[in-house]
């Protein structure tokens, strides 16, 4: 065979071949999405037998305000780092944006049912140095900041300039990745003056209408160099008469000014039928100050939260909370320095009386005074608070000023206001609180009680309800309480309800009944007003529950006329009287 013809036989035998090789390729594309497809689905399958939440990171807060620092000084704060589902979660840090990580180190842990606490510090080298910077000299200070988790710890240090600084730190976990912030103020030596207010609340106390009261106000500079001040312009003009809402809730202060000094606290003439002390409280500048575990108070409020401010000091501490005999809050602390708090003790409580109880088990600490939430504080009126001297400068000394409050055209009410100072040491805000009420007698009225077996009926007008009285064969036990008349500011109305089936009186100021269950009582209106937070010459009208019987009982006495001893139990603070 000829060569030609040799090449034209193996070109015939190549168109022969290749259609089928087209063919099983696209033959394999076409199967190869069915594998894949297949395979999905298998893997899909697993995960809905073993499904495993994906772990997600939260750290509270998201950015810390260290303060204001010097050389030779430390601030510092904690984030709180959660897993929000179930399993372990590891994270790391791997040091600040833009600073230098000391031996290249890295800070990790893992999260698991519990927070991880991942502590900051920010310290201000106490040894200065300078740094050129284009023609002139900046002064810059060596700044660490020290990372601490368990027992894992990372060091990061820069030159930072005097001013204020905002340093992002990311933070790295199978939860996703989160970027927490530290702002600080760096200052010189010679820029240490810094105005500093004591007390920064001011409670005026009460008030009577058209009267004026009067305290004193400390300034001191917590720096070196002079400090000038002088107060800030009042914003309201002269023609407004007052108002809008200044606070939500007033401000209580525990401070007794009679004994300042003394070393040993007892509570100011104010507060002596709201608050009860247990253990031997030592007295820091007029506030309670505990530093032993058998130390406890007791306060007793009528609203729908409590905002609790203290003063915590160097090592660890813990402050147990009790709300109407219930734990609600162990509170701990680890501080390097003496550090003011304000804690959100409870909110959205039924507005009604309560107590709270406090109790130091660890620590050292001084109680400042609370904000009772439930009532609205209404903004003064202008120039209803004069402030003399209203300027100065002072270095080591302080400086008293005279705060003069005027209730001359205010009306029964709580009032507040802020003072606000200018300096060249920043700015210092004073909050002022007072109640207002009226110049004239309390009256009062006599409550009665008649008994029937375990039914207890009070009542104001015993003779307007003779015929009741009589045809029911209740029995009078005398005069149980005095209730306030109508309109008497701090008061509302008591109530009155009656179920005839279980024959007895149930008596609440919320016209709802105070959240309990009322199926099968009639309501019978009100029988006078009670104050729903002790009030001057004051005390509590207890209510007890006997959930054998359902039926209610109600005394002054706090041990309750031994009805304990009748299977009835404690069923909180109806209100106060006289």
């Amino acid at each position: 065979m000829s060569v030609l013809n040799k090449i034209i036989v193996l070109i015939i035998i190549a168109l022969m071949i290749c259609p089928y090789s087209v063919a099983a390729q696209n033959g394999a594309r076409q199967i190869q999405p069915a594998v894949k497809k297949n395979n999905l689905n298998a893997s899909n399958i697993v995960n809905e037998n073993n499904v495993l939440p994906r772990p997600v990171m939260a750290v509270t807060p998201r950015e810390i305000d260290i303060g204001t620092i010097g050389p030779g000084e430390t601030g510092s704060g904690v984030f709180v780092l959660k897993n929000m589902t179930s399993g372990f979660m590891k994270w790391s840090i791997f040091g600040v944006e833009g600073w230098k990580t000391l031996d290249n180190q890295k800070l990790s842990g893992t999260v698991e049912d519990d927070a991880n606490y991942l502590r900051i510090e920010v310290n201000a080298l106490a040894n200065e140095k300078t740094a050129n910077l284009s023609k002139s000299k900046a002064l810059f200070y060596p700044v660490d900041i020290k990372m601490t988790a368990g027992n894992g710890i990372i060091v990061c240090r820069k030159n930072l300039s005097a001013g204020l600084h905002r340093e992002a730190i990311k933070l790295t976990s199978a939860g996703g990745n989160r970027t927490i912030f530290l702002t600080f103020k760096i200052v010189s030596s010679q820029e240490l003056a810094q105005i500093n207010l004591n007390p920064e609340r001011m409670d005026m106390g009460s008030v009577l209408q058209g009267k004026t009261v009067s305290k004193k106000l400390r300034l001191t500079n917590k720096g070196k160099e002079i400090l000038k001040w002088s107060l800030a312009e009042q914003k309201q003009k002269r023609s407004d008469v007052t108002t809008g809402v200044f606070k939500k809730g007033k401000y209580i202060s525990f401070v007794n000014e009679e004994t300042r000094g003394s070393g040993n606290y007892v509570p100011p003439v104010y507060l002596k039928e709201m608050m009860d002390i247990v253990g031997k409280w030592s007295e820091n500048d007029g506030y309670p100050s505990s530093s032993t575990s058998t130390n406890s108070i007791k306060f007793h409020f009528s609203g729908t939260g409590l905002i609790l401010y203290f003063t915590t000091y160097p090592d660890a501490g813990n402050l147990t909370i009790y709300l109407d005999d219930k734990l609600i809050n162990e509170h701990d602390w680890f501080v390097d320095q003496k550090e003011k708090s304000e804690l959100l003790v409870a909110e959205g409580l039924v507005d009604s009386p309560h107590v709270v109880t406090l109790v130091n088990k660890d620590g050292r600490l001084d109680i400042e005074g609370v904000r009772i939430l439930g009532k609205d504080v209404m903004r003064g009126p202008a120039g209803w608070i004069n402030v003399f001297p209203y300027s100065g400068s002072t270095t080591l000394e302080t400086e008293y000023i005279n705060i003069n409050l005027n209730a001359a055209q205010l009306a029964p009410g709580f009032y507040g206001d802020n003072i606000v100072f200018n300096s060249n040491g920043g700015e210092g805000v004073v909050e002022v609180f007072a109640e207002v009420v009226p110049d004239k007698l309390t009256k009062v009225i006599d409550v009665y009680r008649y008994s029937k077996g375990l039914d207890f009926l009070f009542t104001a007008n015993p003779q307007v309800e003779t015929q009741r009285l009589s045809q029911n064969a209740y029995v009078k036990d005398g005069i149980a309480f005095r209730l306030f008349v109508p309109d008497t500011p701090g008061t509302t109305n008591l109530y009155r309800w009656y179920n005839p089936v279980k024959k007895d009186h149930f008596y609440h100021y919320d016209p709802k009944g105070g959240g309990k269950q009322l199926q099968g009582y009639v309501f019978e209106g009100s029988i006078g007003n009670i104050a729903t937070s002790r009030m001057t010459n004051t005390k509590e009208l207890y209510r007890w529950f006997n959930p054998t019987t359902g039926h209610h009982f109600y005394t002054t006495d706090p041990k309750g006329e031994k009805v304990v001893k009748k299977g009835y139990r404690f069923d909180g603070i109806a209100g106060y009287v006289r």
